[in-house]
């Protein structure tokens, strides 16, 4: 695999904004402005525990690594511009809600450091919860409540009170 210019960086995706996931929409426009291309399938090299909440059924990959309930994560890598980041970043609030932070992914054989966005200061109770090697929405009918359609602003603050455990 060619090395990366200055101007794409890797991302690893574990989350909606894979293929066939509610919020692909965005990385599908990406590939078509010639803002990201796909690298491949990914595993992260150090243990993360991901997992769903329970109240809009959202994947979080919680920055507790090797925490005893944490799984090896297979997600998509993705070479993405600056912009493209940016985007990225406005979407995952990075960095008041998740923070985007490099980890070392297996892809192709062999090991890349991706960056990936993080849930950091959550709710202790979210390593209660079960722990995924991978997400599918499919598995989460309930997906935003169901509407599929991202929350408003107010839902949005309530909700990442509630994640960060400081509603």
């Amino acid at each position: 695999m060619a090395e990366l210019g200055d101007t794409m960086k890797r991302v690893f995706l574990y989350g909606t904004l894979k293929k066939d996931q509610p919020n692909h929409a965005r990385m599908a426009a990406g590939l078509q402005s010639e803002d990201c291309v796909f690298e491949g399938i990914g595993e992260t090299q150090t243990r993360y525990p991901l997992i769903v909440d329970p109240l809009f059924n959202i994947p979080f990959l919680l920055g507790a690594p090797n925490h005893p309930k944490a799984l090896n994560v297979e997600g998509e890598v993705y070479s993405v511009s600056e912009k493209m980041l940016k985007n990225l970043d406005e979407l995952e609030r990075h960095p008041t809600f998740y923070t985007r932070q490099e980890i070392p992914v297996q892809l192709n054989g062999r090991t890349q450091v991706t960056w990936c966005y993080l849930l950091q200061n959550f709710r202790e109770d979210f390593l209660q919860r079960p722990a995924l090697r991978t997400y599918d929405s499919k598995d989460y009918p309930e997906f935003l409540g169901g509407s599929h359609k991202p929350p408003t602003e107010e839902e949005r603050q309530k909700f990442i009170a509630y994640a960060k455990g400081t509603a």
